[in-house]
């Protein structure tokens, strides 16, 4: 009984380890900055949120199309851009892959005809 006790304590810290992380994902091209925030909610849940900021030196664009993409999943969308800066609203998942510490996410972002990638990497 006293093993199974054991046992059972080292599995749940064990099993702990993995939730309420907190990864920061920062990346820039020639025009563009990306933060992106992914937490960690349990081994098989996120959630995210991000901004992308435009740093170009012509006037920015109304509008962009994004993509981030990592290898658990992609969050992507057609916005407009609201005094240089896109909110990425905040997307979860349950019963999904999650996006590890080491991991690049993929940046794509077009607009008027113009098209950047980048790499975001864990500051």
């Amino acid at each position: 009984m006293k093993k199974l006790s054991s046992l059972l304590a080292i599995l749940i810290i064990l099993s702990g380890c993995s939730e309420g992380d907190r990864y920061n994902f920062k990346g820039s091209g020639d025009n563009w900055e990306v933060f992106y925030t992914v937490d960690v909610t349990s081994q098989d849940s996120k959630e995210a949120t991000g901004k992308i900021v435009y740093t170009g030196e012509e006037p920015p664009p109304e509008t962009i199309i994004y993509s981030i993409e990592s290898t658990a999943g992609a969050s992507s969308g057609n916005v407009l851009v609201d005094e240089g800066e896109v909110l990425v609203g905040k997307s979860a998942c349950e019963g999904c892959a999650v996006i590890q510490q080491d991991e690049e996410l993929d940046v794509e972002i077009k607009w008027d005809g113009q098209v950047e990638e980048f790499a975001l990497t864990t500051e």
